[in-house]
């Protein structure tokens, strides 16, 4: 039984890591050596779930004297960056992460630094801008 089940189990993890679209981007100054890992799978509803982590981030402060956050925007296309949210900073582990939907399967993931974690728009600094088209 368990030589029946295994091959399958295998089978079903492969094909449901197949559905998602998996982006690996290196931040660029003031914050290098930080690795952000964007995640993007189609939903039953139709828009697309965004994962973000970004590792290895100092805290905001330390990259910008006048920044309290990092806020993740989603571009599509021509449009205005559309702001996500603020990732969910831990300093002690140097790690930020943040968990969205896009209606769009074709977006800019950009983060910048901010004085504010809510902006109407992007005004810091940038530290990350990855392009993700995600599987339909």
């Amino acid at each position: 039984m368990q030589r029946v089940i295994a091959p399958l189990f295998t089978a079903f993890l492969l094909s449901t890591a197949a559905c998602a679209t998996t982006v690996q981007a290196p931040t660029h100054a003031p914050a290098l050596g930080s690795d952000a890992k964007i995640v993007a799978k189609k939903n039953k509803t139709g828009t697309y779930a965004v994962t973000l982590d970004v590792t290895n981030l100092a805290p905001p402060s330390r990259l910008d004297t006048e920044a309290t956050a990092f806020v993740v925007w989603l571009v599509t296309g021509d449009l205005p960056a559309v702001r996500a949210g603020a990732l969910a900073y831990d300093e002690d582990n140097r790690r930020g992460q943040l968990e969205v939907s896009s209606p769009s399967s074709a977006f800019t993931v950009l983060i910048t630094l901010e004085k504010d974690p809510a902006p109407a728009s992007p005004s810091g600094k940038g530290i990350l801008s990855a392009a993700v088209v995600a599987r339909k």
